[in-house]
């Protein structure tokens, strides 16, 4: 049994949020392990499993504007002027509020994890009396750290012993290579000895008859999903040219969750005469709901000029315990997770004819969509949290000759 105390920016504001929810099951897994987990979060937070203890940590008068909606990176450099402003300003009370809460916990835990390499990254190096502690970086984050002048003294801080890094996605690698390449040794060999360990999931029995196969038989057109946030990087409005150019109202499309861009996806939906419904964000059984009565799965991502893209959409991962074929741009972890034609179809980021030819290709041949299912499902079998956590908990408990060679 240990006790481990978790950092995070990010965790379920109340019950069933899906804010941060791979973070709460991770910690639920480790309750259930036997360990005592305790979680340091920005208010509101809401403990969901009786052997969690959550302190929501409050660090001004109102809303935050630093970690609302797409989290401190969109709300620092991609917000208005008065948004950017406003988060900058929460910067040092947050910063202050959870490094004294972890100067103040960390003896009392045997071990640490932080999601996201800032703040939480640093404060659990800098403040974790020694403690072994697994440093969980995401793709915001990197991009955050990448972009500010400070970066080599918060390297150098994160990487010292027993801090270890932890990738979730091959793809975040690089730009933190970049970042250390003029950095000492110690920073470099950490980056290189880095963790690759994409998080889980829950994967759900399958239904014993889908609503896609129900709906197949009383002959109703095919359904293409997208799940997401409706922001520029996911890539939507592609999905939308698509299916005007290729298909028309020949085919159904369901656009699940909410964003800036919801708007005027809806006015182009509407202008290419296409059969979209627009449902807003689901969660819990809704969503796998949805997942169970679709076709495809289309992740239309792109690659913007400063860099943001998916690093490592979990709802590839949840499409695939349900069953659904997926259908995905070659970016990030998509990359990573998918092999393509096997476990499911990759297409040239930012291409809408190569994606018009692939949800083609996969409509028109049900045997491939079948088989790549299968696969897939397989493939999510093997992200389930309940093999995903044990790893994650071994890194903990690794000696620390084994953890120093690792580059920690």
């Amino acid at each position: 049994m240990m006790r481990v105390g978790v950092l995070t920016t990010s965790y379920p504001r109340v019950a069933r949020d899906y804010a941060g929810r791979f973070v709460a099951e991770l910690c639920g897994e480790l309750a259930d392990a036997g360990d005592e987990v305790s979680v340091l979060a920005p208010a509101p937070a809401v403990s969901e499993h009786p052997g969690v203890r959550v302190a929501a940590l409050r660090h001004g008068l109102g809303p935050s504007r630093l970690l609302a909606a797409q989290g401190a990176p969109q709300a620092l450099f991609h917000g208005s002027l008065r948004t950017r402003a406003a988060a900058l300003a929460e910067v040092p009370s947050f910063v202050s509020r959870l490094g004294w809460a972890t100067l103040g916990r960390a003896g009392d835990w045997d071990a640490l994890i932080s999601h996201w390499l800032l703040p939480c990254g640093w404060l659990a190096a800098r403040f974790g009396r020694g403690r072994p502690h697994l440093a969980v970086a995401h793709g915001s984050d990197v991009r955050l750290l990448a972009r500010l002048p400070g970066r080599a003294a918060l390297l150098r801080a994160l990487s010292r012993p027993p801090s270890r890094l932890v990738l979730t996605s091959e793809a975040l690698r690089e730009p933190l290579a970049r970042s250390v390449f003029a950095l000492d040794r110690r920073a470099r060999s950490w980056v290189a000895g880095a963790v690759v360990q994409r998080m889980g999931l829950y994967v759900p029995p399958l239904p014993r008859e889908p609503g896609r196969v129900r709906a197949a038989q009383r002959g109703a057109k095919p359904r293409l999903l997208f799940v997401g946030r409706l922001i520029a990087e996911k890539g939507v409005d592609l999905l939308l040219e698509a299916a005007g150019v290729g298909f028309g109202r020949e085919v159904s499309i369901v656009i699940v969750g909410d964003g800036p861009e919801r708007t005027s996806l809806e006015k182009r939906a509407r202008a290419l005469h296409l059969d979209c419904r627009f449902v807003g964000t689901e969660l819990g059984p809704s969503k796998w709901a949805r997942l169970w009565r679709a076709d495809l799965l289309v992740a239309p991502s792109r690659v913007l000029r400063d860099g943001r893209q998916d690093s490592a959409p979990v709802v590839l991962l949840e499409a695939m315990a349900a069953g659904l074929p997926v259908i995905a741009a070659r970016v990030g972890g998509a990359a990573e997770l998918i092999d393509s034609s096997i476990s499911g179809w990759l297409v040239p980021p930012d291409d809408m004819g190569a994606l018009r030819a692939a949800i083609a290709r996969a409509l028109h041949d049900p045997g491939a969509r079948e088989r790549i299912a299968r696969a897939g499902r397989a493939l999510a079998e093997r992200h389930d949290w309940r093999r995903v956590a044990p790893r994650l908990r071994a890194l903990l408990l690794e000696p620390p000759h084994i953890r120093d060679r690792a580059g920690c």
